[in-house]
């Protein structure tokens, strides 16, 4: 059933169905996607959300093939508990789709599941309003993502609302910082104190990059299911060492104000391929990374509509990702009440032990935490 109907839902999302053809294209040539139906007799599905690690949740995914130009742009997975459970996995390139394109295709899967009529289809507009420009003689930025050599271990902590409404209070002089800005913060604040406590003194710079949703900073603002990528990445930059400079409500508003950076003029410049301006943005960004500069990047997932995913049994009990082989990339994302965040924190084998046994941090959010 399940199968008939992402076949279905595909024929509205035929990129994901296709494959890449260059750097800038993809071959909608219906050669399909990846789906897999897999038995779960070791554990039970309360076992997985209960006691969460990367491992159990790896084999939820159909990760066992490298990826390749021929490799499909979609996998699903979809496991049967022997308690009676179902975890849905779900793999998608980041070439063709970000984070709401995916809730966007979910949520659609799901409502055909259950037989609405009124699926929403996605919005193929992006490309008609950022036309694509020939960037190859530029020396574009291009993120840290570490050596593959090293090992990048995940820990996850959730952040309740009783913990952010702390850490609101710790910020109480910026003014209306987000769950999103406040528990950046945080963490970004938690890894200079590290990388500190590990290091001579220091005046070298830290980082904190975080991606942006570009739909709703619009002018007037694109629907969520505008199908692709369609994000911009800001930079929060702690230059020097000072009592007030480094303070966690300062770091608050430095966070605060890259991403408030990104507005309505912002985009309409985006959008009218102004080359000064996207020219002068890069600049910026590759500036930040330059030096003796330890960075850390932040990706949001909050308020994005997963636990809205109703296949016919009710909404899930647990949303969550899994570890990604990137260094320093944090993923935040909803608690299934909507007012907390959950915290995935990638990082290398010899860092992450000592993050996640700060005091400060344990003070204020839990690495063992039942979905609630």
């Amino acid at each position: 059933m399940l199968e008939r109907i992402t076949l279905q839902v595909l024929n509205q999302v035929l990129p994901f169905s296709g494959r890449i053809k260059d750097e800038v294209s993809i071959d909608c040539n219906d050669a399909g996607v990846d789906y897999l139906e897999a038995n779960v007799n070791n554990c039970s599905l309360l076992d997985v959300i209960t006691n969460p690690n990367t491992h159990s949740l790896r084999q939820l995914l159909p990760l066992d093939q490298p990826y390749t130009l021929e490799s499909p742009l979609v996998l699903v997975q979809v496991n049967q508990f022997q308690c009676g459970g179902i975890a849905i996995g779900v793999c998608v390139s980041h070439k063709i789709s970000d984070v709401y394109s995916l809730s966007a295709f979910i949520n659609g899967w799901s409502s055909a599941t259950r037989g609405d009529s009124k699926v929403i289809a996605p919005l193929f507009e992006l490309a008609t309003l950022f036309p694509w420009k020939d960037k190859s003689d530029d020396q574009g930025f291009e993120a840290t993502e570490g050596h593959r050599k090293d090992v990048v271990v995940a820990k996850r902590f959730v952040f309740n609302a009783s913990d952010i409404a702390r850490l609101r209070e710790k910020a109480r002089n910026v003014e209306s910082p987000t769950r999103v800005e406040l528990v950046s913060a945080f963490i970004w604040k938690r890894f200079i104190e590290l990388d500190r406590s590990r290091s001579c003194p220091t005046t070298k710079p830290y980082s904190a990059y975080h991606a942006v949703n570009l739909r709703k900073r619009r002018v007037p603002p694109l629907e969520e299911h505008s199908f692709g990528n369609m994000s911009s990445i800001v930079v929060a930059l702690l230059t020097t060492k000072n009592d007030d400079n480094d303070k966690y409500c300062s770091l608050v508003a430095k966070i605060r104000g890259a991403i408030r950076g990104i507005d309505g003029a912002f985009v309409k410049k985006l959008e009218s391929g102004e080359e000064g301006h996207l020219k002068n943005f890069e600049a910026g960004l590759m500036q930040a990374s330059q030096g003796e500069n330890e960075q850390i990047n932040f990706s949001s997932w909050c308020r994005v509509s997963f636990y809205d995913a109703d296949f016919g049994w009710g909404k899930p009990v647990w949303v969550t990702t899994i570890s990604v082989d990137l260094k320093n990339l944090v993923i935040l994302m909803d608690t299934r009440s909507g007012d907390g965040i959950e915290v995935w924190v990638n990082m290398l084998e010899e860092d992450i032990e000592g993050f996640a046994s700060d005091p400060e941090l344990l003070a204020f959010a839990s690495e063992t935490h039942f979905p609630s």
